[in-house]
């Protein structure tokens, strides 16, 4: 029994790459956002610096989790 690969399969996983990575950058730019604004800092500086280090930690954490949380909402066929 032959194996047929289905063409639809290749332009999906694309999508789905890139839906997540999009889905999960917005979610962590937006904590890192909203850490920046609730922060006491004295001025825009210290915001962005406070931005950026979210954006690494936990930032990264939560880049990970989103993703691999719409990736298996997709496989799964949540709706």
């Amino acid at each position: 029994m032959s194996h047929r690969r289905d063409k639809t399969s290749s332009s999906n996983d694309r999508a789905l790459a890139g839906w997540s990575g999009l889905l999960a950058l917005a979610g962590t730019a937006a904590f890192a956002a909203w850490r920046a604004a609730a922060a006491d800092a004295e001025g825009t500086g210290d915001r962005l610096a406070a931005f950026g280090s979210n954006l690494l930690w936990p930032g990264v954490l939560i880049f990970f989790g989103l993703a691999a949380m719409v990736w298996m909402g997709w496989k799964i066929n949540l709706d």
